[in-house]
């Protein structure tokens, strides 16, 4: 069977087939998110939200919009 012409008539194929697609896009958004998180870790940033860049004394400040 070919992974991306599967057989119409194999019902058991394309469930299988469906569940393939869902977990690989299952670990793609989940690398992403954890890459998103370290960075905002690296950043000094604890939780994600909306953030503004001001400039202070020792170079720019991130801190919470209100």
């Amino acid at each position: 069977m070919d992974a991306f012409k599967p057989s119409i008539n194999d019902s058991d194929s394309l469930d299988e087939l469906a569940v393939v697609r869902a977990q690989a896009m299952f670990d793609r958004v989940l690398a992403t998110w954890a890459s998103d998180l370290l960075h905002l870790r690296r950043q000094g940033l604890t939780t994600p939200g909306w953030r503004e860049c001001v400039e202070g004394d020792d170079g720019p400040i991130w801190r919470r919009a209100a």
